[in-house]
């Protein structure tokens, strides 16, 4: 079984630094943000964390392209010289946690702008490749299935800046059968 382990990257002290010391000033840290994806362009929280902070200065496009670039940066780090994927992506490994991230944050975003078949495409992958889905994305494609909207999931699940892990639980087992259905296609 081959699994991907990631090379712990330079940038991501550079990353922690930066985020600290350039809080209150939003566009240097927009312009250094940019200049550490150049820096090390498979260092996926980076795009993270530049898409968040241009969603909240109300860049929503940008942010959502800037999230889609790290999709696709997360799939040419993934594949191998034969072009294929591994069959894991540990989130043990936290140089890992990046990618996985990356890939949980491009199913999110493209669910909230209405391209469900993408979404679902995209979420289903990363369900496959991380063993016992730690990260929980079973319930992000369930609600896509079940026809709920980002939003909606969030106000329905959603306590104290996470989620309800109880009555998702017990909602996710009520209508499991659709999820299970789907991701064994």
């Amino acid at each position: 079984m081959s699994q991907f382990i990631d090379v712990q990257r330079p940038v991501s002290e550079k990353l922690k630094r930066i985020l600290e010391e350039e809080k209150n000033d939003i566009p240097k840290l927009i312009s250094d943000l940019k200049k550490l994806i150049e820096e090390d362009p498979y260092y996926l929280e980076t795009y993270i964390k530049l898409s968040e902070i241009m969603e909240n200065e109300g860049y929503i496009k940008e942010a959502e392209e800037i999230v889609l670039q790290a999709l696709e940066r997360a799939m040419e780090l993934l594949k191998g010289e034969d072009g294929k994927l591994p069959q894991s992506v540990p989130w043990e490994y936290e140089t890992n946690r990046h990618i996985i991230r990356a890939i949980l944050e491009a199913g999110i975003t493209l669910w909230e702008v209405g391209e469900i078949d993408e979404a679902l495409r995209v979420l289903k992958l990363l369900y496959k490749l991380v063993p016992g889905d730690p990260i929980g994305v079973r319930y992000y494609i369930l609600a896509i299935l079940e026809g709920m909207g980002f939003e909606e999931f969030e106000l329905t699940f959603g306590k104290n800046g996470g989620y309800d892990i109880k009555s998702l639980e017990e909602w996710f087992e009520r209508h499991k059968e659709k999820f299970t259905k789907f991701v064994e296609d």
